[in-house]
């Protein structure tokens, strides 16, 4: 069941493009959107969440308009990068706070407040005030306000922004216990590494645009020879000769001899030079000891987005 649909959605803040043109569906488990600063993560958290109209498109969130019908965004899970909670107030009190706005009364308040420590692990701090937590644990607090609670949908914004290795783990597991009990559960990043150790599922913005989406390697495989490649070559001989092959092809735009034994080029063709390249090397009757590709990944796409400025892929 898809708990969220974009279709054709541009948002648009004066001049500036929030959002253009995106499509984009989420089903059930975890999904990772990962796109530099200011490339539209935070505009697509608040379309979601009906905080943001779009102006071209529609945006249909568990079956309805989250921007129009309250009883939606009733149910959706949204755990934002920046702070929300009240320094002064202790963790406990700051969930109290959030059942009542939410329409709990009674002993339900200290009941979903409790439940939310407990799954937090924060139990034994509820009654500290909220300002001397920890980042971590003011992360943590947060995702079990969402673990605690029955939201299908479940928005997390940059929930790893300055959490430190031990709170880190912490957060994993607790995200990953979000998507195993079969939520929608939807989590941004500028940080690919973060994304990849929770799910192989990924979308790619950039600009407000989304320049792939699905599966890591499906993603790679497309994405990859959008851009230039460089590829070191250690030779067991004198590199020259294989230099001088590959400064003939029409794909090569650089070789350069790095060492005694070794070069390194560039090209604009890696879909075709790479079945290509042992029968280069075989021609120039070269040993190739070691071969390194470090643009053919994901992480190497992820960067040449975010250095190509306004350029699409």
């Amino acid at each position: 069941m898809t708990a969220a649909k974009l279709d054709q959605v541009s948002v648009f803040y004066g001049e500036v493009v929030g959002l253009s043109h995106l499509c984009l569906e989420l089903e059930p488990g975890l999904t990772g959107v990962v796109g530099p600063n200011g490339s539209g993560k935070s505009t697509l958290m608040r379309v979601l969440t009906g905080l943001v109209r779009p102006r071209e498109g529609t945006a249909t969130v568990l079956g309805g308009n989250p921007f129009t019908t309250a009883d939606i965004r009733s149910r959706i899970a949204f755990v934002p990068a920046t702070e929300n909670f009240h320094d002064g107030l202790s963790g406990r009190d700051n969930l109290r706070l959030v059942a009542t706005a939410q329409g709990a009364t009674g002993t339900e308040v200290n009941q979903r407040a409790d439940k939310a420590l407990q799954v937090a692990g924060l139990t034994a701090d509820g009654h500290r005030a909220y300002g001397t937590w920890s980042r971590g644990m003011r992360q943590r607090l947060k995702l079990g306000w969402a673990l605690s609670g029955d939201s299908p949908l479940v928005l997390l914004d940059e929930p790893f922004l300055g959490v430190d290795p031990p709170s880190r783990r912490d957060l994993t597991e607790l995200i990953r216990r979000l998507a195993a009990e079969g939520r929608t559960v939807l989590l941004t990043s500028h940080v690919l590494s973060e994304i990849e150790t929770l799910t192989d599922r990924v979308a790619v913005l950039a600009h407000g645009r989304l320049l792939g989406f699905g599966h890591l390697a499906d993603l790679l495989k497309s994405l990859r020879d959008r851009h230039p490649h460089r590829v070191h070559l250690d030779l067991l001989g004198d590199p020259r000769p294989l230099a001088q092959v590959l400064v003939a092809r029409a794909d090569t735009i650089e070789v350069r001899i790095t060492g005694p034994n070794s070069l390194s080029f560039l090209t604009s063709g890696p879909d075709t030079l790479y079945p290509e390249l042992p029968g280069i090397i075989a021609a120039a009757g070269a040993a190739v000891w070691r071969l390194q590709a470090p643009d053919d990944t994901l992480e190497a796409v992820f960067r040449h987005v975010t250095e190509s400025g306004t350029r699409r892929l």
